[in-house]
């Protein structure tokens, strides 16, 4: 079964106009879109990639409703507030990277992947997860859905010595969302949503 870990790196601190809200996997978009106008309505500098945070922590996403924050990473100090924005600064991190390929409404799929990779190696979770859209649908082009590529991003550290060589997720339980049609503790191989929804 491949992995979709990649490489650990350090991701640079970063100025980010920003909405959070409650939002389901098919809303992400709606929600990027909405963002996105804001930042022109405002004429923001940014640049792409777009990036969103899961504050639910490193889980399985649960598909109807999640913590999420949207945001585009600025180029110039916007000089004031943004009426129904935020704009804030994501500090420099320690990250695991991984990449999901496909639509994003499989990622669950990538996140099972996550969480394996977490529990067999020496780092435990320090944050909540980010997700940066490399690639998106080209609509217009003919691209689809399966040309979409993500990566995930999970701040870590190492474990301490001594301790339990499990997986450490901050007191969560990682796997609370029992995906759709399939028993708990059953992999993915990443090929297609795997009953997910």
């Amino acid at each position: 079964m491949m992995t979709p870990f990649q490489e650990i790196k350090k991701v640079p601190a970063m100025k980010v106009i920003a909405w959070r809200g409650d939002v389901s996997v098919w809303g992400i978009d709606t929600a990027f879109s909405r963002l996105y106008d804001k930042a022109v309505e405002q004429r923001l500098l940014f640049r792409q990639p777009a990036v969103g945070i899961r504050h639910d922590g490193v889980r399985v996403p649960e598909p109807f409703h999640a913590d999420y924050e949207v945001m585009f990473p600025l180029t110039a100090d916007p000089g004031g507030p943004i009426p129904g924005a935020d704009v804030k600064e994501l500090p420099e991190q320690e990250m695991a990277s991984f990449v999901h390929r496909g639509p994003y409404h499989w990622i669950p799929c990538t996140y099972e992947k996550v969480l394996d990779w977490l529990g067999e190696n020496r780092y435990e979770v320090a944050g909540d997860p980010r997700e940066v859209f490399f690639v998106a649908p080209e609509p217009h082009s003919g691209g689809t859905q399966d040309d979409m590529l993500t990566e995930i991003q999970v701040p870590i550290r190492l474990r301490s010595a001594g301790q339990d060589p499990g997986p450490s997720f901050g007191g969560q339980v990682p796997r609370a969302f029992v995906t759709v049609g399939r028993k708990p503790g059953r992999g993915y191989d990443g090929t297609g949503p795997g009953g997910v929804l």
